[in-house]
């Protein structure tokens, strides 16, 4: 089963300190049957007895919910961010799971809200296990370690300022304001299901999905994540031929099925420079999130 499209890499736009390629799929244009947004008669919840590393999406409407990896979500006991991509059907209640991205509190209300950010590279690469030198304490059933996590939120805070209970959420907002710039200098394009994103020179992150509707969607929260971190390192663009090598690794990865995501398959691809996530049926890729496993940003901690 070969789900990965052909990817397309077009020109780039310089945008403050990311270079963004535009990439187009030859993947058929179906009706988009889910949304990545939380709809009225969708909810997220903590459990009766709430536990750090899951929470409970019901979905009582009629229309599926996919939840990416990387999402940050404020309220509850404490933020959190999703830590794989979940797809919820209609009708279903689902656990995902989550990590904590706010180290000083546990206590409020019992329902969560999708924020507008996604967690940035440092805290992606933490749920992928990315990292310099493997930590002892990694967890064998998830490869998550909520230690690290926070490691990689007080590094954003220590070179950002910081929230009196350490909320990566709180940090977003409080920057939120100073992106305006980046995500006003680039748009989608007409047709466009994916981008690719360079900082300080290589690319870093490339996402495609299924519909162009949905990237639009996801944009400013694809482009203000990278750029958070790219306010910590100097501007330098990333050359059209490092960019369309990474396209060409991405695309010559095999994608493996490795569980069910609620009602989809997620699937993934690994090597020493890719690492690749996603989200299918069984004859359509939904989402992929390819991280560069070597870039600075993905390893920071």
């Amino acid at each position: 089963m070969n789900l990965m499209p052909a990817l397309h890499l077009g020109a780039p736009t310089q945008a403050g300190p990311l270079t963004v390629f535009p990439i187009w799929t030859d993947a058929p244009i179906a009706p988009v049957a889910y949304r990545t947004s939380l709809p009225a008669d969708a909810r997220i919840d903590e459990l009766d007895d709430p536990t750090v590393g899951r929470l409970r999406v019901t979905n009582a409407g009629t229309t599926p919910v996919l939840l990416l990896e990387g999402a940050l979500l404020d309220g509850g006991w404490q933020h959190r961010v999703v830590t794989r991509s979940m797809f919820v059907d209609a009708q279903t209640r689902e656990d995902v799971e989550v990590a904590c991205v706010e180290q000083h509190r546990w206590s409020g209300g019992h329902g969560q809200q999708l924020a507008r950010y996604r967690a940035p590279l440092a805290v992606r690469g933490a749920l992928r296990g990315l990292r310099v030198e493997p930590l002892p304490t990694e967890a064998p059933d998830t490869g998550i370690d909520q230690g690290d996590v926070w490691q990689r939120v007080h590094r954003y805070e220590r070179e950002l300022g910081g929230s009196e209970t350490s909320s990566l959420v709180q940090l977003q907002k409080r920057l939120d304001a100073e992106l305006v710039h980046v995500l006003a200098a680039v748009r989608p394009m007409f047709g466009q299901r994916g981008v690719l994103i360079g900082a300080a020179g290589h690319p870093v992150l490339l996402e495609v999905f299924d519909d162009p509707q949905t990237l639009a969607e996801q944009w400013d929260a694809l482009l203000s994540a990278v750029a958070l971190d790219a306010r910590l390192a100097p501007p330098k663009p990333t050359l059209g031929a490092r960019a369309r090598a990474f396209v060409q690794r991405v695309a010559a990865a095999p994608l493996r099925v490795a569980d069910a995501a609620g009602e989809a398959l997620a699937v993934h691809a690994d090597d020493d420079l890719v690492s690749a996530r996603g989200v299918a049926t069984d004859d359509r890729l939904l989402h992929l999130a390819v991280l560069n496993a070597k870039h600075q940003f993905v390893l920071a901690a």
